[in-house]
């Protein structure tokens, strides 16, 4: 991975900041709120994205656990979620695309409603 490519990397459409939800466009792999690196090269060149890290969604005992399902409720219902507290994130390799004007799209992205899924920035 070189420099040229890194400023080439994108999200597929908008998505959201997997540590505070920010709502973010396409181009902004960095988030503007929490400053998280979502997308980056690691030391081996492999790009890697951020992703929202709980170990059982189903332990009702964890506090992350209940945010992470009222964030899920709010931001299907319509609403934009910020946390109280940052959510834990992982490191996973992402899933990259070359789009036709030579950009290089993330596939996964932080989407949670239908209308979001359907709100994409022009290629």
């Amino acid at each position: 991975m070189t420099e040229d490519q890194i400023g080439k990397l994108r999200f597929l459409g908008r998505h959201r900041c997997p540590r505070c939800r920010m709502p973010l466009r396409a181009d902004e792999i960095t988030c503007a709120l929490c400053q998280l690196e979502i997308v980056f090269v690691n030391d081996l060149g492999e790009i890697m994205v951020h992703m929202v890290a709980i170990d059982d969604p189903s332990d009702w005992q964890d506090d992350v656990v209940q945010a992470y399902h009222t964030m899920l409720a709010v931001e299907n219902s319509g609403d934009i979620y910020f946390p109280k507290q940052f959510f834990p994130t992982i490191q996973q390799h992402a899933d990259i695309v070359e789009l036709p004007d030579g950009s290089l799209g993330v596939r996964y992205a932080n989407r949670v409603t239908l209308d979001e899924i359907r709100k994409t920035d022009s290629l």
